[in-house]
């Protein structure tokens, strides 16, 4: 499936001018990227999609520690892309457009917005940008987990001190340190600026 250039969301890190259409993405239209579009026009490391499908079929990326062959694959924010030797992470520019930089993370982090507890009293964590996972460790609502083959490797509590970056609202991409907690507002301190956002569009890290 494709769509339009001129129509495709302004967070798209790509020039308005260039082929008419553009792929969709597999899953998760509105919050993610297309493989292809990370592989052939942010990072560069194919010149054209026949050559994006050939570096696929031979097993040189994967996404979460995960081998992937199809080029509409949808890439979510903060999940982890290894092309080659080199390992990204699709994130957010402080302009609130899609940003792809360099990691030395493989795995994926995410922020908990929801917890239930099931018949077996396993907890089932409710994470951003809808994924579950099962857990019979602590965490609270708002902290960000690392994930690793559906395992959770580290738990980064939502308190002050903590490096966060806003991921949705008016000052979407920008990051900085949590200065204060008051009620469900959080102040952050950003480079020269301190910026007052809800807690529900920030995520620790």
């Amino acid at each position: 499936m494709h769509v339009k250039r001129q129509t495709v969301d302004k967070s798209w890190p790509i020039p308005r001018k260039g082929t008419k259409y553009l792929i969709v993405s597999s899953h998760e239209k509105k919050h993610g990227l297309p493989l292809l579009i990370i592989l052939r026009d942010i990072l560069k490391v194919a010149e054209n999609r026949k050559e994006v499908k050939k570096i696929l079929r031979q097993g040189l990326v994967s996404v979460n520690n995960k081998m992937i062959k199809k080029e509409d694959f949808s890439i979510l924010p903060f999940d982890t892309i290894k092309a080659g030797k080199e390992n990204y992470e699709l994130t957010f520019s402080d302009k609130g457009k899609f940003m792809v930089r360099e990691t030395k993370r493989s795995e994926r982090i995410l922020k908990v917005i929801g917890k239930k507890i099931l018949k077996d009293k396993k907890i089932q964590l409710n994470l951003l940008y809808g994924e579950n996972i099962l857990t019979d460790k602590k965490v609270n609502i708002g902290d960000s987990v690392i994930i690793k083959d559906k395992n959770i490797e580290k738990i980064i509590p939502l308190e002050k001190k903590k490096e966060a970056i806003i991921f949705a609202g008016k000052y979407k991409g920008k990051e900085g340190k949590i200065e204060n907690i008051e009620g469900k507002i959080a102040t952050l301190s950003c480079k020269n600026e301190k910026i007052n956002v809800p807690l529900g569009n920030i995520m620790v890290k």
